[in-house]
């Protein structure tokens, strides 16, 4: 699949690659899930895609932020 991720140079300015990690855990982004391509739906072509958090990434996500709650 090729991605038309340079034709928008405005994505590396917001910190935003090809292949992005989904999942922000404790202080760092992680993704080992399945791949989400988005699609321009203008051309319908494929911008860019995120790998998505694992059951294991997302259960650490959620632990973590449960903790980091009740510390607020």
């Amino acid at each position: 699949m090729s991605l038309t991720y340079a034709d928008f140079p405005f994505l590396k300015e917001l910190g935003l690659e090809e292949m992005n990690a989904g999942c922000y855990r404790q202080g760092e982004w992680v993704g080992s899930g399945p791949v989400v391509t988005s699609i321009n739906p203008h051309t319908n072509k494929p911008i860019a895609s995120v790998r998505t958090a694992s059951v294991a990434e997302y259960h650490e996500c959620i632990t973590a932020m449960a903790q980091d709650k009740a510390r607020w």
